[in-house]
Order: C-alpha cells, then structure tokens, then sequence
C-alpha cells in the first residue's frame, strides 16, 4: 500500500441484488458513506460535566459514519455518531431504521458512539428529551438509515488489515502510576485499515482509550478530538476514517490526572481538541500503510441474550462492543484472555454510576465467551 493516499469517489447506484444480495465471489467487500447530523443552533448542547446550554455556533459538525462490510453471504453495518452516548430505546430505533433501509438483519448492525462531551442529549429517555428535540430525534433515524444504505449501495473489492502503535504520554490515567501493561494498553492506537482494490484506504476504524471530552463548557457544536481526526484523516484521502472509543472509565487527555496543580492545555479550548485529533491523525496516516491486508475475510456477529455486548469478527479482527464504559484494566485483561485476537474494543459511554468489580467479571467473561463464539480462533 502506499504511503501517498489517494480518494476514490464513490456514486450511489439503484439497490439490486448485485450490489448487496450477492457478489462475484466470497472474497470481502466494503461501501462506506457519512452525513452530518448536527442540530440546529439554539439546541441544547449537553455532556457529561455540564448543564445544558443552547448552541450559538458550530464549531465542528457531529457526522454519522457507515462501513457495510459484506463477504461469504453475510453482511454487516458499523454506524458511528460523533454524541456522547446512545441511550437503548434510540440505539433499538436505529437499529431497526437500518435494517428496514438496507436489508441487513439487526443482529449485523453495531450502533458505536465516539463519547464527545458536547453533544445531542441523546442518551436520556425519551420523555426527558427537551420538546425542541422531538423532531430531531423523529428524523434522525431516517438520516442514519440513509447513511448506511448509501454505503451499502457502493460495496466495491475490499481487503482488511490491523496494525498496532503507539502514543506514550498522549493520556493519562485519573490517578498516576498504574502497572506496565496498564500504560500499555492506555497508549495503544489500534488501526483497522480496509483497502479497496485501487490500494486507496476506504475506511479506517482506529481505537484510542480516551474520552472526547478536551473541549471545555462551549456554546458551540463540536466534535471534539475524534471530530478533527476524521476530518484530518479524511482530507489526507481516506474515504471515511471512524473513531472508537475504549475502555477509558479512569482515563483522561494530556495530563489531567486528578490533582494536577498545573494540568497543560487548561483553557479546554478547540485548539486543544485540534492538537490532540491531528497527533492522532499523523501517527495513523504513518502507521496504516504497514498493516497487512487480505481479502478472504469471513465475518461473523454474535450478541449476548440482553444484547449489551456485541462481537463482530472480520477475518482475524474482532470488534467486541460494550454497551457500558469501562476502565482500562477491562480491555488489558481482555486482551490477555484473547492474546491471537486483534482487538478493537468499543464503549458506549454511559453517566451511570461504575460498575462494580463482580459487574466488570461477569462482562468480561461474556465477552471472551461471545468472542470465542464468533469463530476467532478457525
């Protein structure tokens, strides 16, 4: 692959049986698409450190982010939105847009959450959602829906690849001084790099242990730092560029651990969120290129009985989602269970109160179960 990345554009095309029912072979294939799903100015901005506040300009537009993946018969929908978390009447919502748009079963649709802090308040019941927002919430599954059959109808030759790096002292935990393979997991950047058939990069899933929460109280929209990594990684030619958010329940950006007389990046500012997405930017863009990629990728979904855990294997990558938030030790013991596995561990950030430590056991021997269920080990 080469390190020059270019864009291949993509053009919606009429839904048939060749585009999404069957392909020419069993090898993988990809279609990716986005729109924006920002609110109007006015609406309530909220997070997880602040009281409501209406909007008065946009800072970064919050977008909805859709890879269809499909190889061996069996198709699969990742959809990101760029809000803090999704509560479970809107994800099932969703869920069943999608599948009604596209056809993909709702058991293959994995709805992800980048965790940024000024966001849509949709994680709450429905009957708490201010009254301005009835309509937005009305419409956006038909946005999202539209956004993975957008890429559902452009599933062209893929290969898929995941490569490992790097970022010592980019975060840091809420308390200092945690055990070596701790650190190490908090400062890993996992990538899943999917290739089209013109060696150009169609889609991007990278994997940081951090929450997007660098921006301060704002009255703008903002995606925060997973916002201008995209964006970065999109305008270097990748087609579509998707944050996941890991296991960060006890970590925060820079050097904001807890106590920190004189933390850097104190006015929370989007220059702050700017420096921290474009350091993520460039080590990906330097990184993607060495993953190795292949086409003969099966894939395989499975989903726990309360469906608060889904896994999703493409070749020997594996997405394990969670649909709580969890600290860092969840994914380095996870990944020590799995240790032939690459792993992107995905969490939907939640305001509940942490789970306790019999809770945490009893997720991740679930997961491992559910993983091993997928087929990760052939």
């Amino acid at each position: 692959m080469p390190h020059h990345l270019t864009i291949q554009h993509r053009s919606t095309q009429q839904l048939t049986s060749e585009t999404i029912d069957t392909t020419a072979d069993n090898l993988l294939y990809a279609g990716v698409a986005q729109s924006t799903i920002t609110p109007p100015i006015g609406f309530d901005i909220s997070g997880p450190e602040f009281s409501d506040r209406p909007a008065q300009s946009i800072d970064h537009d919050l977008y909805a982010r859709s890879i269809v993946l499909k190889s061996y018969g069996e198709t699969v929908a990742i959809v990101s939105l760029d809000v803090w978390s999704i509560a479970d009447w809107l994800k099932r919502r969703l869920t069943q847009a999608i599948a009604d748009a596209s056809g993909i079963p709702q058991q293959n649709v994995i709805i992800l959450s980048t965790g940024n802090g000024a966001s849509p308040p949709l994680w709450r019941r429905e009957t708490d959602l201010p009254t301005r927002y009835r309509n937005y919430i009305a419409y956006l599954p038909d946005i999202v829906a539209g956004t993975a059959l957008e890429a559902a109808l452009s599933l062209q030759p893929a290969a898929i690849g995941t490569i490992s790096t790097t970022f010592p002292n980019l975060s840091c935990f809420t308390k200092p001084n945690q055990p070596e393979n701790l650190e190490t997991e908090r400062e890993t950047l996992q990538l899943t790099v999917i290739q089209s058939s013109d060696d150009s990069i169609a889609c991007l899933l990278y994997n940081l242990a951090c929450p997007a929460t660098i921006v301060g109280n704002t009255q703008s929209w903002t995606a925060d730092f997973p916002g201008v990594a995209s964006s970065a990684l999109e305008n270097a030619g990748i087609d579509n560029a998707i944050f996941i958010q890991g296991a960060s329940a006890d970590v925060k950006p820079f050097d904001w651990w807890d106590g920190n007389p004189s933390i850097s990046h104190a006015e929370r500012s989007p220059a702050d969120a700017q420096a921290f997405g474009i350091l993520i930017a460039t080590q990906a863009i330097r990184s993607a290129p060495n993953a190795i990629t292949r086409r003969n990728a099966q894939i395989k979904t499975t989903t726990s009985e309360d469906g608060n855990i889904a896994t999703l294997r493409i070749g020997d990558t594996t997405l394990i989602s969670l649909d709580h938030s969890q600290p860092i030790e969840f994914s380095a013991n996870l990944r020590s269970s799995l240790p032939d596995t690459k792993l992107l561990i995905s969490t939907n950030p939640s305001i509940a109160e942490p789970a306790s430590a019999n809770q945490h056991d009893d997720t991740l021997a679930k997961a491992v179960e559910l993983a091993n269920q997928s087929g990760i080990y052939p």
